[in-house]
């Protein structure tokens, strides 16, 4: 039965048009006994989506208001109850302003949804009220335009380039409007009168509206259209351009995906899931490469519906407003406005996800937009201004630039930053600067969008009195309530009064006092000795990104660049190490390389588990010069083809050989050497050739690795370097035989033996 997705809505709605007043009891109205449109209007009336004029009648001749005309719109959308009521709630002051009040009172839910789904702009309905054209008879062209949008079409009439039509009066219709009749016409909406007359400027009666939605509605449920309301859905989806498309034995279509902000992706599309066009069914022949696509994902991440949005066009500007909403940029002098909504992703510095990045006040000052052929802002980038940040200080290092700061925001998760020399800082309001003295003391941020990790201003709050740590315990016997927290900064546990009134939050959705749970995360916040702010998260938090470097010393830091591009530090304890795989296999800290795609699991505020993965090197190639100096250590390389780059290699890049680490320092000319790049930037290094030369060297013991037969040390200079000891033996200074089990993390030794290359092969090991 065509219309069947209405009846389950329409019956319960009871609808209050001011001209439409009588409920539709029965579906036969006196005035409609062997009229033409009988059986569309006594179909609809069965379904409560029109309404007589009387107990009896129906009016089928009486005209159409733009109002009323607008409101039957509304009714093709196809949009729940629930939701109306929830659109018309949020819409409540804005119609308030553009309605009259005589309309409001009637009229608001309908009008709501009318503004919701793009039947009418703000603009334009402001435009019909100030005019009093609300209240007057529309035109049948103009009533094509709001039922074309309703029917959720308007991006394939604006797309059209050939629109001819056979009307005996097209010339009449109005330039603008003859994509949206042609719509109307060609699949079947509406028709010519007895003379081929389409009668463009003739007024409509409310026979012929009820036929139209009769027929648009029929339309919509054969073709499965609806309006896709994206601020009142929350499935998920991911979005690109399509790289490939092929199918699988079973019917399913794979895709190759990717975004303009996001990497490479697949993801298969089973043969039952739809696929929409212009907003119409259409068949797997129709994913193109080339073409935009967004696929919403069911719950368990499974492809949904698939949407094609077409070609996409790259716009970029200058940004004269914005916000979650909107954006309106200047684009070679001219003015440009496009709406933002869930189904947009953003970019924000090298933060991407959804409109929530954008802080209105953050001083962006370019944007490059991605427009699918629908007209729709499918990706933004923003470029300039700052972005916020919060947390406590963890850390303070100066530098010959400025400082480094590490911060622990709100869930335990730490994130390292560069406070450049003449950033602005205040303390407690006033200009001040950062120090040692200031750890533990909350901190927010205004960080640099362009230049990853740079804080542009610092305010220090020393006042207000935090913890941080996770709960050992909580009792809700005693009045106040008690929480039990283990400081995170000092390793004590402290218990701690609830305040009557104290707000609770866990992973930032308010809850209940009551229901905060013991051993989660929590950052508690103090007042007069009473916990007032209980901001609780998760126990266990994973963190995925790429190891940027490793710092060991005691304890050791770990740092990882996330997708976002930030910087996330995880302090390690040699003595006590987490489950550490790299490429599925058990592994030790020391095989971590800079480069290594990595998984922290962190729990309790300590690292529980490290998962890494390997990447491959890019370059293959012989080093010709190495120079240090102040600045660190640059090498040139010169590779197979003959040509010869230089790159300036960080403390924090990994340097290996045979799978040990080595030292940064022990690079020389004529080294065989594999790169790994990320961009220009050299993230690890492994020597693949070299020669060999007797030695001995000194350091502190830092990871003994009993499997592997290897030790890591920490050289005078702080340099660490893996030892291979397999064959080597171990004695005490005082002469007495030991073994490498028996050493352990801070232990002083003395090393004999020969660099291979640049590793270090040890034929004696001693223990100072």
């Amino acid at each position: 039965m065509k219309a069947k997705r209405f009846a389950a809505l329409w019956l319960a709605v009871v609808l209050t048009l001011s001209l439409l007043v009588v409920p539709a009891g029965a579906v036969s109205f006196t005035d409609m006994q062997g009229h033409w449109a009988q059986e569309d209007v006594e179909y609809l009336a069965g379904l409560g989506i029109v309404k007589g004029t009387s107990a009896t009648t129906f009016a089928p001749a009486q005209k159409m208001t733009a109002c009323e005309a607008l409101l039957f719109c509304s009714r093709a959308t196809g949009v729940s109850a629930a939701d109306k009521k929830q659109i018309a709630a949020d819409r409540a002051d804005q119609l308030k302003e553009i309605l009259p009040e005589n309309v409001y009172s009637w009229a608001e839910e309908e009008m709501a949804v009318c503004l919701e789904t793009g039947i009418i702009s703000v603009t334009e309905l402001e435009a019909m009220c100030s005019s009093g054209a609300l209240l007057k008879s529309i035109t049948r062209e103009s009533l094509s335009m709001y039922l074309v949008r309703a029917m959720q079409l308007e991006p394939m009439a604006k797309n059209l380039t050939n629109y001819s039509m056979s009307f005996a009066d097209t010339a009449s219709i109005s330039q603008a409007l003859r994509p949206y009749v042609y719509l109307l016409n060609t699949y079947g909406i509406v028709q010519g009168n007895t003379a081929n007359q389409f009668m463009p400027q003739g007024s409509l009666t409310r026979a012929e509206m009820a036929t139209m939605l009769r027929r648009a509605i029929d339309f919509m449920d054969e073709q499965g259209i609806y309006a896709e309301l994206p601020a009142y859905t929350d499935y998920q989806w991911v979005g690109g351009v399509i790289d490939a498309v092929s199918s699988t034995s079973n019917g399913a279509t794979l895709l190759t995906i990717t975004g303009n902000l996001t990497d490479t992706f697949g993801i298969s599309v089973p043969a039952n899931v739809p696929i929409y066009e212009n907003n119409i069914r259409t068949t797997p022949n129709s994913l193109r490469a080339g073409q935009y696509v967004r696929v919403n994902l069911d719950d368990k991440g499974a492809a949904q519906a698939v949407r094609l949005g077409g070609t996409l066009t790259s716009l970029s500007g200058s940004i004269t407003e914005v916000s979650q909403d909107s954006i309106t940029i200047s684009v070679s002098g001219t003015s440009k406005r496009l709406d933002i909504d869930r189904f947009t992703r953003v970019q924000v510095g090298q933060l991407v996800g959804d409109p929530s990045l954008i802080e209105p006040d953050a001083g962006y000052t370019q944007a490059q937009c991605w427009v699918d052929g629908m007209g729709h802002l499918a990706e933004l980038k923003l470029s300039g201004g700052t972005r916020s940040a919060e947390g406590f200080l963890t850390s303070v290092e100066n530098t010959s630039g400025g400082q480094t700061i590490t911060v622990s925001a709100f869930d335990g998760q730490r994130a390292q930053y560069t406070l450049v020399s003449g950033a602005a800082v205040t303390v407690n309001g006033k200009a001040g600067s950062i120090s040692v003295s200031n750890k533990g003391d909350h901190v927010s941020l205004r960080v640099s969008n362009d230049n990853a990790g740079t804080v542009v201003s610092a305010a220090v709050d020393t006042v207000s009195d935090y913890v941080q740590g996770p709960i050992k315990s909580i009792s809700f016997t005693k009045d106040p309530y008690e929480i039990t927290v283990e400081d995170s900064l000092t390793g004590r546990s402290r218990t701690y009064p609830i305040a009557s009134n104290a707000i609770a939050r866990y992973d930032g959705e308010e809850i209940t006092v009551k229901e905060v749970s013991r051993n989660n995360f929590a950052t508690l916040q103090i007042s007069g000795d009473q916990v007032v702010l209980l901001d609780t998260y998760p126990a266990s938090t994973t963190t995925q990104g790429v190891i940027e470097s490793i710092t060991y010393a005691s304890p050791t830091t770990l740092a990882v660049r996330t997708p976002q591009g930030t910087t996330a530090t995880f302090s390690i304890d040699l003595t006590n190490l987490p489950d550490i795989e790299r490429d599925g296999k058990t592994s030790s800290i020391d095989k971590l390389r800079s480069g290594d795609s990595v998984t922290v699991t962190v729990r309790y505020n300590e690292v529980y588990e490290i998962e890494a993965t390997s990447q491959n090197a890019t370059l293959s190639g012989t080093i010709t010069r190495v120079i240090q100096d102040t600045t660190g250590v640059s090498i040139d390389v010169r590779f197979s083809d003959g040509s010869t780059d230089t790159y300036q290699v960080s403390e924090g890049v990994s340097v290996t050989q045979k799978g040990s680490v080595i030292s940064l320092y022990s690079l020389k000319p004529n080294d065989a050497v594999d790169l790994t790049l990320s961009g220009d930037e050299i993230v690890a290094i492994e020597v693949t050739g070299s020669s060999s030369s007797s030695t001995q060297i000194t350091g502190s013991v830092l990871v003994v690795n009993t499997k592997d037969d290897t030790l890591m040390i920490s050289l005078e200079d702080g340099t660490p370097l893996t030892v291979d000891v397999e064959d080597a033996s171990f004695v005490t200074i005082s002469g007495s035989s030991t073994s490498l089990s028996k050493l352990a993390a801070g232990d002083r030794v003395q090393l004999y033996g020969q660099y291979s290359g640049n590793l270090f092969v040890a034929t004696l090991v001693v223990k100072l």
